[in-house]
């Protein structure tokens, strides 16, 4: 799970702000404004965090909280503690004056209630409290095991175990009504006696103060007709700053199902996205590190709401060069960089580009052919009609193909040989007619039959039981990992179990049984299998027990008649164009495969703890998308003809650091398939495969179980995760051997009738050979200094076939070759 926790004592107030910071942050405001602009206290219990903003002249928004002056008249009404926290003391009236540098600003205050007796709350307090505390995290007392004898539910999400655990286990001995300040529930939470997890919250903080009383109070629990949180809103939703104001206070207020509202700010868990840019305190005061942008999480009980704040710093000199925008694409992305004060790179060169293009579009180098025609093109659209043709190839199918098989799993040891040759050829088949991803993705879902003769069907021998099919959906066409879902309420996203079995409850009525007339073997073993729906069949809570329905996630229940099929309700939902969930996914997953990244990374985990790099950029995307019928070549073409495709990979001294907003292209190692393919393209030595025609390249390749030695090395996935990360990137040990000493490359290099054993038989020129040779390796000519090494070197060599073959393995061995630039 990509999201940082933390696991020691957590603070209890803002950070000190230095008195330089404090008159630079608070500068010249034109005007301060605070929120809520009244406020109503009602009873001892309630609370209110004001969130103080300065505007200023340039429109720029602080935040003000921790800096401005606070004073209340009159005294003794309400407690104003640190960080502008207002707290009851007696009834009546009185108004907080705000004020920073001459400006000013006042909040009514009402208190009434304050004679009624107001118990704490074991559910919507107590269990709130341990949440800030991170007592019920996964890594101490929310483990199913628990820890040391103690057992919470996973952030709270069943308080009745937690009411019976605490009160019931071990005798009572965490929790002692006759003696309530010795309960080892307070004492270790405190810090009052060892503990391993230390201190978790402080004994005058709220989450203290909410268990002391509890306790006290003896031990109650709530009555069965407690509202339940209805919804949660967190001010501001949404914040730009600015240096110097690196600071924002967060106010959270709940609103429960009979419409009443109170302040859970001290009650809330907050988390930040990225640790590295920015933290956030218990209190919810946010401090930027640097410039950059993150989700800030605050969860209250079982709601979550995500918060996305974005803090720039000036860069000395910077200005905006203001580069060609050719579609959306690049309003979208040129717009973040300029906010970002990221200079994109320039455009990258013909020579750079043409290789980039067929690999990303088609999986393969241009031929020397191929790479001379481009460059020797003058015609100033030439990129775009490249563009155009590539898509149009066979090899665009071949290449897509294998992507969709690698994550739907086509693999020999599930659905046997003949089942993922049949698969491999109905997605090619439909990449070649370019059939809409939407009709792809319902012939998946509704899949019927042999599965042999509906090569689809096999989805359902992959992954069989409810619960798998419903991880596997969600993951592969909404980009939603559910799978935390499974055993307890999601910890840091708003899936819960009712989302994930309501989900699985689509696929409750599928049903395998063998085809005995298809694929049957001497002894008797049958390797095809026939899906249908059954009449019958339902999915359980297992918690509740409850019966579920199927449910469209982030929606509701669905309204499925008994006669409906309710794969294909599902399909008609996943698949329409109102569904955010599957465009984004969709065009997000193409992006990343042709741009290196995703625009939420990693491609198939969207979720709000892991936010868009640009929700514009997106949003845009996915919307042509479906305006576009879900076409994958239109949407290829339009990120490839963009100018953010196609910048150079060479760096400026403003995006250097940049990995994440696309200011320059990525630099990443080639597939195993690409790279097999390279060095057989490079030495024309074809590789042959077992079993399949001679010609057949590894990007065609029907199955991930070849067992080809090079094609493992560099990442080949066993296409055993509906994931793209199986498909390993990253350099190891094992590829360097086979690039220096390995048999692949040493046939291919040394094979008497390569590439360069053709050149010497024609009795060419040292630099036509060498010529040749760049241009079949790396799609240009070699440059000056590299001609005139790689000349020296032959010229001084008496075997010219083995200098010529150093030159070949220097190739192969190239960053340039290795890499897509």
């Amino acid at each position: 799970m990509a999201f940082a926790l933390a696991t020691t004592a957590p603070a209890f107030a803002a950070p000190p702000v230095e008195a330089e910071e404090r008159k630079a942050v608070i500068g010249q405001p034109a005007t301060i404004e605070a929120f809520p602009q009244t406020v109503t206290l009602s009873g001892v219990r309630d609370a209110r965090q004001l969130v103080v903003n300065g505007k200023y002249g340039d429109g720029s928004v602080r935040d003000l909280t921790g800096v401005v002056d606070l004073k209340v008249e009159p005294a003794g009404v309400v407690d104003l503690q640190e960080g502008g926290y207002l707290r009851p003391k007696k009834n009546g009236n009185a108004t907080v004056t705000v004020r920073a540098n001459g400006k000013e600003v006042r909040v009514a205050v009402t208190v009434a209630g304050m004679d009624k007796v107001t118990p704490v709350s074991f559910r919507r307090d107590v269990i709130a409290a341990m949440n800030v505390g991170g007592c019920n995290m996964g890594a101490c007392h929310g483990t199913p095991s628990g820890k040391n004898g103690f057992k919470l539910s996973l952030r709270g999400f069943d308080p009745a175990a937690d009411y019976l655990q605490l009160t019931r286990e071990q005798f009572g001995r965490r929790t002692g009504k006759h003696d309530p300040e010795q309960s080892l529930l307070l004492l270790k939470g405190v810090g009052r006696v060892p503990h391993e997890g230390g201190q978790r919250f402080g004994a005058t903080s709220v989450p203290g103060e909410v268990v002391t009383a509890w306790l006290a109070e003896g031990l109650k629990d709530d009555a069965p007709t407690l509202p339940a949180v209805k919804k949660v809103e967190v001010t501001p939703p949404a914040r730009l700053l600015k240096a110097p104001s690196k600071w924002q206070q967060l106010g959270v207020v709940a609103t429960f199902a009979d419409d009443s509202q109170r302040d859970v700010t001290r009650l809330t868990n907050f988390s930040s996205s990225d640790p590295s840019i920015a933290d956030v305190t218990p209190t919810g005061m946010v401090e930027f590190k640097r410039s950059g942008e993150v989700a800030i999480l605050c969860r209250y009980l079982e709601e979550l709401v995500a918060v996305r704040i974005t803090y720039l710093e000036p860069r000395d000199g910077f200005v905006w060069p203001k580069p060609t925008e050719t579609n959306f694409v690049d309003t979208h992305t040129f717009a973040k960089l300029k906010q970002m004060s990221i200079a994109p790179s320039e455009l990258s060169e013909d020579h750079e580009f043409v290789r980039r293009a067929y690999l990303d579009c088609i999986g393969r180098m241009p031929t020397t052919d191929e790479a001379k025609a481009f460059l020797a093109d003058k015609d100033a659209k030439k990129r775009d009609k490249l563009i155009d043709a590539l898509v149009d190839t066979p090899e665009f199918a071949d290449f897509w193909a294998l992507k969709w098989a690698d994550v739907l799993r086509s693999s020999r040891k599930t659905i046997q040989v003949k089942g993922s040759y049949g698969m491999q050829a109905w997605l090619r088949g439909h990449f070649l007619k370019n059939t809409p991803m939407d009709k792809i993705v319902q012939e998946v879902i509704t899949a019927n039959g042999n599965s042999y003769s509906n090569p689809p069907a096999n989805y359902y021998r992959i992954a069989k039981d409810p619960t798998a099919l419903a991880e596997t959906t969600a993951q592969l066409f909404l980009g939603v990992r559910m799978q935390c879902a499974k055993c307890h309420n999601h910890p840091f996203e708003r899936w819960s179990q009712d989302d994930y079995y309501g989900m699985a409850a689509w696929f409750a009525r599928v049903r395998t049984k063998p085809e005995p007339t298809i694929g049957a073997k001497p002894n008797g073993a049958v390797t095809a299998e026939v899906v249908f729906t059954a009449r019958d069949g339902e999915v359980n809570q297992p918690r509740t027990g409850k019966q579920m329905k199927p449910r469209y996630i982030g929606t509701g229940d669905a309204d499925v008649k008994p006669s409906e099929d309710r794969r294909a309700v599902l399909a008609a939902w996943l698949t329409s164009s109102e569904n955010a969930f599957f465009s984004k996914s969709v065009a997000n997953r193409v992006w990343f495969h042709l741009m290196g990244k995703g625009i939420v990374d990693p491609v198939d985990d969207f979720r709000d703890s892991n936010p868009s790099c640009n929700d514009e950029l997106l949003d845009a995307l996915a919307k042509d998308f479906a305006k576009n019928k879900f076409d994958m070549k239109v949407l290829v073409k339009t990120i490839m003809k963009s100018r953010t495709y196609q910048l150079s990979a060479q760096p400026n001294d403003s995006n250097r650091d940049d990995n994440k907003y696309f200011s320059h292209a990525v630099t990443k190692l080639l597939t195993a398939e690409q790279l097999l393919d390279a060095i057989c393209d490079f030495t024309a030595m074809p590789e042959k495969f077992a079993g399949l025609p001679v010609g057949t390249r590894a990007i065609q390749l029907p199955d991930g179980e070849v067992n080809h030695p090079f094609l493992k090395a560099f990442g080949q996935p066993a296409r055993e995760l509906a994931c793209e990360c199986e498909r390993e990137s990253d350099g190891n040990l094992a590829q360097a051997l086979q690039l220096i000493n390995g048999p692949t490359v040493n046939e291919k290099v040394r094979g008497a009738n390569n590439r360069l054993g053709k050149l010497l038989a024609a009795k060419m020129k040292d630099d036509e050979i060498l010529n040749e040779l760049y241009f079949a390796a790396l799609g240009r000519a070699p440059f000056a200094d590299e001609k005139q090494i790689a000349l020296d070197h032959v010229a001084k060599r008496d075997d010219k076939r083995k200098a010529w073959e150093d030159l070949v393995w220097a190739l192969v061995n190239t960053r340039e070759f290795l890499f897509r630039h």
